[in-house]
């Protein structure tokens, strides 16, 4: 359960958040496991009373903090939902084995490519980037488009503790400060990251414009990857809308193409699902002081309609 310490005569008790059902649990003083009144914290019951009007007993398992702060709440948030704040100790040496570097053997059967000016469009307060996009004019007048995915499961091994922890948790959990992330920071935020000016492993889908925008040749394959660019969607946005800037070259042409995928799109019978996102702003104590509505501009459709040609080409050749 999860609970605030408090005091009644000269014993301590944990009431729970439990709103349906709150409960309290008698807490002996070698039992807070370092506890103050006032604390939020997890408690587990070691001894059910049935007794009427018999406190269960039980221990403090872990101390959150004080109730009342932002950082506690959100955790007991996650954790009355069911998530787990920390990864167990068995995934943490898993991962801390593995090493920071891509060797040699990382690259055996991987295309090289990093050659080609790949780079990332994300939220500004993204913290892992999972695909990137390239772009280049062939020799024979054809435009190339990459769209390149990070390769997790070169790092998460079937029947590993961390590949059973990622089934545990099945996703990552955004809440409106912060990410509970589905695998450790050193996958999720480092290796499997496709961060600027870094070598990174990645599945690439490689697609080849005709004149006409039509997709003519296709390449699926693991690969290594070096993204020469971090762009947020609003970076990246003023430069398509100025005309000009970093990699217009490359932004400018994508953005023709993605009109003429979402234009085809729509023609064949795709649906809009398109909903507004209510986006909280917070101050420097995380506490909310605006509430927008996240504006969809023609960026974030450009790397949608990307992504939805890769996902239905790789269906196609799969069928």
């Amino acid at each position: 359960f999860i609970g605030t310490i408090y005091l009644a005569g000269n014993r301590f008790f944990a009431g729970t958040d439990n709103y349906g059902s709150p409960l309290d649990i008698w807490i002996e003083n070698d039992q807070l496991n370092g506890a103050e009144e006032g604390d939020k914290v997890i408690v587990e019951v070691t001894e059910w009373s049935d007794r009427p009007n018999q406190f269960p007993k039980g221990k403090v398992a872990d101390k959150l903090g004080k109730t009342g702060s932002d950082d506690i709440e959100m955790k007991a948030i996650l954790l009355k939902n069911g998530f787990h704040l920390n990864f167990p100790d068995e995934v943490v040496r898993e991962v801390e084995a593995i090493s920071n570097e891509i060797g040699d053997e990382d690259l055996f059967g991987r295309a090289d490519l990093r050659h080609l000016t790949a780079f990332t469009i994300d939220p500004v307060d993204a913290k892992d980037f999972d695909d990137a996009l390239s772009y280049r004019i062939l020799e024979n007048g054809n435009a190339e488009v990459g769209v390149h995915i990070a390769d997790v499961t070169h790092y998460l091994r079937e029947g590993s503790a961390l590949d059973k922890e990622a089934l545990e948790r099945s996703t990552s959990v955004y809440l409106v400060d912060r990410v509970l992330p589905m695998l450790p920071e050193k996958l999720s935020n480092n290796l499997c990251s496709l961060r600027p000016n870094e070598d990174r492993l990645a599945f690439s889908a490689i697609f080849e414009f005709d004149q006409g925008k039509k997709v003519v040749r296709r390449w699926f394959g693991k690969s290594v990857i070096h993204s020469r660019r971090r762009f947020t969607y609003e970076e990246a946005q003023e430069i398509m809308d100025r005309g000009e800037g970093e990699l217009s070259e490359a932004l400018l042409p994508l953005n023709e193409i993605a009109l003429k995928l979402r234009k085809d799109r729509f023609a064949s019978g795709s649906i809009n699902f398109e909903t507004d996102e209510v986006r909280f702003r917070l101050d420097e104590n995380g506490y909310p002081v605006e509430i927008f509505v996240k504006e969809r501009k023609p960026v974030h459709m450009l790397v949608e309609d990307f992504m939805l040609l890769a996902n239905r080409e790789v269906a196609t050749f799969m069928q």
